[in-house]
């Protein structure tokens, strides 16, 4: 009873007690107890967790009873954006937590904890690209490549082509010709090509002058001319991606990793942090293929999503465009004559990708007796294919003409087929057309392929053109190949081809391979016409022998034997071959001669980019690209690396083991990108040592004590050995060590170094106390 009636009064008295409570003036009432909500705002540092996962360090964080704000440089540190504008709580501007984020505050750890869903965050934008390159710094270069030639068979003769140039960042300049009975006119020489190329890699574009070609669509004529060309050219970025490809979107509520595989293998793989995420750039192979999109977390939970794709680098992507200016003269009689010109033009091209599915184009040239004008469009269908249509028209000598091109095609990793047809009026005129010889009037082709897996795979095409002049060219051909184990490779083949005012010609074959370890091979072939055999082994790209022994019989009895060398400085062959009871000997040497970096280098033939590696001082050191050996340094340590990748990455670097003891090297390796033809400086900084040993003692001659901290005036730090011995790495004279022995600090200075003392051992050297020693 006792018991019932105290409960009575404690209800009683809490009923009585809550009326007088909600009269009492705010901010007088007892301060809420920690890990309750309090009306007035506050400041406070938490440790932040979002979506479980614990932020780095501690945040400040603002608090109004069931409202919390933080900062907005937090929020898009984790790529939350705020929705609201800030407020300012006790000085700190803050903004409020937005209303799709649920908090969770534990009071007794300050412990934070966000909940956001993951569609929430910010956009996380990756790129499977490479991203644009910019050359490396270059150096002035002058080059000359040559293909020397000669041969006997009946008669001696001798023949060379030559191509000199210079490079720099300004550009390239170079000229060809050929010499001797290869220009075909005795022993004259002939010119072949002259120009100047000044490349603009940060906005893609290229000018040259001089002896070029003209750009040209599928339905157009190319043509040599000398005069101007300046255009777009991605070229200069090898790694951009120009075609539309798709983009691969996901989220993920936690920090992940995600892959892409094309066709099941790996494309692209990177670290996402919590939220959605958009792939961009990925390199597909063209045509139709599938993408499998891999979400993998920490807990190695995983998601996979496949995505069916068609891509096709017909197309530009949306927005991206591309043309090209020319003017000049049309060369006529080229490999020739030396300056035989023709009609002077001009004309310009222009592409654009108007969406991710369509691009249009356009040509116009324009001459003192032509003019045309063209254009068309290529899209694609992702569930059919990628399709072209062009028309053109131009007016001429003989008046009016037309032109119309179709064309289809749809790859897919197990099939292929493509068709393209084309015709043009009698009429029909372009630049380069001078007779009717010169005009196709109508042309077909078509084309299909499958890959059969372990059965092989096959190839079928078929051209039919006709010329202005009414000869018509047909050929086909069928193609089936396959894989026998693991030790040859079986081809069977068939063409057939009929020419007009010929006899139509058909051959039938079988040809064998077998290779024999990574550069021998092993291959025969026989057919309707003629029976070969032949064993080749290709000598390494690092230099090396090699050979290829080969005969016929038939309608080409043959018998020819090679050997050939590769080196560092160029290449060279010995040929003999018999022919029709007539036998000939051919010697080849190819290569390049260079002035760079102050002196004069033989080379292989500079193709590409080339690199001038200096190591200063260092001779005989081994380098490498891309971790191939391809060098080794001069007496003066300058090596030269042909055949870089124009404006692409390239890996260099060297043999460390191949320095002195006492060179110190910061890196081994380093990323060059060189113009093309032109020479990228990769300098090695190396740096030589002289250690020493110095001996230090304190006034008394004693040695100062083992384990004591050194301090050089360089910077380094040093610590003293048994006996007072200091191993210092680059000795030299007037150098300052700092001693702390714990309470007290000394100075010693060094000097007296031998100049010839290979590994000098200096003093005892007297240590002089700043700080003397405590009693």
């Amino acid at each position: 009873m006792k018991s019932r009636a105290l409960e009575g009064a404690m209800v009683a008295l809490c009923l009585l007690s809550r009326p007088a409570a909600a009269q009492a003036p705010p901010g007088h009432g007892s301060p809420p107890a920690a890990g309750e909500d309090g009306d007035g705002p506050s400041l406070m540092l938490v440790r932040l967790l979002v979506n479980g996962q614990a932020q780095e360090g501690e945040i400040l964080a603002g608090r109004r009873g069931d409202a919390w704000f933080l900062k907005a440089a937090d929020l898009e540190r984790w790529k939350i954006r705020p929705d609201a504008p800030p407020v300012t709580i006790d000085g700190e501007a803050l903004v409020p937590l937005p209303s799709f984020i649920t908090p969770s505050f534990d009071a007794a750890s300050q412990q934070l904890d966000l909940t956001v869903p993951a569609e929430r965050f910010a956009v996380q934008r990756l790129s499977g690209s490479a991203g644009r390159l910019l050359p490396t710094a270059g150096t002035f270069a002058a080059f000359l490549n040559y293909d020397l030639s000669v041969s006997h068979q009946d008669e001696l003769a001798s023949s060379a082509f030559l191509e000199a140039g210079l490079s720099d960042d300004w550009g390239l300049f170079a000229n060809s010709m050929t010499v001797g009975q290869s220009s075909g006119i005795g022993n004259g020489v002939v010119r072949l090509d002259s120009y100047f190329i000044r490349d603009d890699p940060q906005d893609l574009r290229r000018l040259i002058l001089g002896d070029t070609v003209t750009t040209s669509p599928d339905w157009g004529r190319q043509i040599r001319y000398g005069g101007v060309r300046y255009g777009t050219e991605f070229g200069l970025s090898p790694t951009l991606i120009t075609f539309p490809t798709p983009a691969f979107l996901g989220r993920t509520a936690v920090p992940s990793n995600v892959e892409l595989l094309v066709n099941n293998a790996v494309r692209f793989q990177s670290d996402v942090d919590q939220g959605p995420f958009s792939i961009d750039q990925v390199p597909l192979v063209t045509g139709a293929g599938e993408v499998t999109l891999v979400v993998r977390d920490a807990m190695g939970v995983e998601r996979r999503v496949r995505t069916p794709y068609y891509v096709s680098p017909r197309l530009l992507s949306a927005g991206l465009s591309a043309w090209s200016f020319e003017a000049g003269a049309e060369r006529r009689d080229y490999g020739i004559a030396s300056f035989s010109y023709g009609t002077a033009f001009a004309a310009g091209s222009y592409r654009r990708g108007l969406t991710d599915w369509l691009t249009v184009d356009a040509r116009a040239e324009a001459s003192g007796d032509v003019q045309m004008l063209g254009g068309g469009l290529s899209f694609v269908w992702p569930l059919l294919g990628e399709f072209s249509l062009a028309l053109a028209g131009s007016l001429g000598r003989e008046g009016s003409g037309g032109l119309y091109r179709a064309s289809f095609a749809r790859i897919t990793p197990r099939w292929n087929i493509a068709f393209s047809y084309q015709r043009a009026s009698d009429r029909f005129d372009q630049i380069g057309i001078d007779r009717p010889a010169d005009r196709i009037a109508r042309q077909f082709q078509a084309s299909a392929g499958a890959s059969l897996g372990d059965l092989g795979s096959m190839v079928v095409t078929w051209t039919d053109l006709e010329y202005g002049d009414g000869n018509r060219a047909r050929i086909g051909s069928a193609n089936y190949s396959v894989g026998i184990g693991s030790r040859a490779y079986m081809s069977l083949f068939a063409i057939r081809s009929d020419m007009a005012g010929r006899e139509p010609e058909a051959v039938v074959g079988l040809g064998l391979t077998i290779p024999l370890g990574t550069r021998t091979s092993v291959y025969a072939q026989g057919d309707n016409r003629n029976r070969l055999a032949e064993i080749r082994r290709t000598a390494p790209l690092s230099g090396g022998w090699g050979y290829r022994l080969a005969g016929s019989e038939g309608e080409n009895d043959r018998q020819q034997a090679e050997m050939n060398w590769r080196g560092s400085t160029g290449e060279l062959s010995l040929e003999a071959a018999r022919f029709r009871g007539k036998t000939g000997l051919r010697l080849l040497a190819s290569g390049g001669v260079m002035l760079a970096a102050g002196s004069i280098h033989a080379s292989r033939r500079i193709e590409n980019g080339f690199g001038v590696v200096e190591v200063p001082g260092q001779g005989n050191v081994r380098i490498y690209q891309e971790n191939r050996p391809v060098a080794r340094t001069d007496r003066r340590g300058i090596a030269i690396v042909p055949d870089l990748r124009p404006y692409e990455a390239n890996r260099i670097s060297l043999a460390p083991s191949d320095l002195p003891l006492d060179v110190r090297l910061p890196d081994d390796t380093m990323i060059v990108v060189p113009r093309i033809r032109g020479a990228a400086h990769a300098r090695f900084p190396v740096e030589q040592d002289r250690p020493g040993t110095v001996v230090v003692a304190t006034a008394d001659g004693k040695p100062v004590a083992a384990g004591a901290n050194v301090r050089t005036d360089g910077g380094e730090t040093l610590f003293v050995g048994f006996g007072g011995e200091i191993f210092v790495r680059n000795l030299r004279e007037g150098m300052v060590l700092e001693i702390d022995t714990g309470g007290s600090v000394c100075k010693a200075i060094v000097t007296g170094i031998a100049p010839r003392d290979t590994l000098p051992r200096i003093g005892p050297v007297a240590c002089a106390f700043q700080r003397e020693p405590a009693p």
